[in-house]
């Protein structure tokens, strides 16, 4: 299976809406480091894959690139507005079950967050140009950020497939500026971004999680609330046709939040998202050093860049 780049991702995202309205979407991860220890040496402990990805220092490499990427379309041409990155949504921030009270009391599911997103979307000033642009412009724009064709760049994913993406354009000019290798950066994130996919899936499918499930799932339906997952009950407050009113959908997340911490649902998947995160991060070893060593060495880069002028 072969897949082509669509705008999305955690991580750092060059925005379709902005300049591109398929621009590539890549998030950070990193492949195979140089050199292994030494014979009988332990290897360092790596950070687990889920770990958090809206940091200090995601932002600011996200920033440089953005920066970048707006430097590099304004010598084709082209004006582009650096985006910042957006906070965790309530499915990174819970990727099993709600279990902050005091969130859930104020956002529910987090639906009024969703639609400022969508506003800010829709708002966007580089929708706005890139829109406005002629026919025979637009191309050239996608052209410029994204490279003629969506080749130069391959891996094959953890899961199975292949992804495809050009070494050409302002998207990989900028991360090449950043990163340094544009292959083993590629290869390496779009790798380990895979990973934290595999990772909820292996958390879910644990006997442990599926024990606790089975007492939320008694749980919720005790309070009056029918369904087989945390996911479900999310998908039916947020549902785009028909969401819960704000209180309803508000009630509905505090009782998961009760269920989660009375069938110990919350603390196992906790647990699990660790365990496994930390065996992904071993069997995948040398894809999460890479990223580790790109990222470390692109920082102090990544503040030059910042530090060279006021971004637009």
């Amino acid at each position: 299976m072969t897949r082509t780049s669509r705008a999305h991702r955690r991580s750092l995202l060059v925005s379709a809406a902005a300049v591109t309205a398929t621009a590539i979407a890549l998030s950070a991860a990193v492949m195979s480091g140089s050199g292994g220890p030494a014979p009988g040496e332990r290897p360092p402990p790596l950070r687990p894959i889920g770990a958090s990805s809206n940091t200090a220092d995601d932002r600011l490499l996200h920033d440089a690139e953005q920066r970048l990427l707006r430097d590099c379309m304004g010598r084709h041409g082209f004006t582009y507005r650096p985006f910042h990155l957006a906070d965790e949504s309530e499915s990174t921030l819970f990727p099993y079950v709600v279990d902050d009270a005091a969130w859930a009391r104020e956002h529910g599911y987090g639906s009024e967050l969703g639609r400022r997103q969508a506003a800010l979307a829709k708002s966007d000033p580089n929708r706005a140009y890139f829109s406005a642009l002629p026919a025979h412009r637009k191309s050239a724009a996608l052209v410029a950020a994204n490279g003629p064709s969506p080749t130069g760049l391959t891996v094959r994913l953890p899961g199975g497939g292949t992804l495809r993406r050009s070494d050409r354009g302002c998207v990989a000019e900028a991360q090449h500026r950043l990163y340094g290798d544009l292959g083993a950066w590629f290869r390496s994130s779009t790798r380990v971004n895979t990973l934290e996919q595999i990772l909820r899936s292996r958390v879910v499918a644990d006997a442990a999680y599926t024990k606790d499930l089975g007492v939320w799932q008694r749980c919720m339906g005790r309070a009056g609330h029918a369904f087989p997952t945390p996911a479900a009950a999310r998908a039916t407050a947020l549902a785009p046709a028909h969401p819960l009113p704000h209180d309803r959908e508000i009630g509905l997340a505090l009782t998961e939040v009760r269920c989660a911490g009375q069938s110990g649902l919350s603390a196992t998947a906790r647990r699990l998202d660790s365990h496994h995160g930390r065996l992904l991060a071993e069997e995948y070893r040398a894809d999460v050093e890479t990223w580790d060593r790109l990222r470390a060495a692109a920082l102090p880069r990544a503040r030059r860049i910042l530090d060279a002028g006021p971004q637009a």
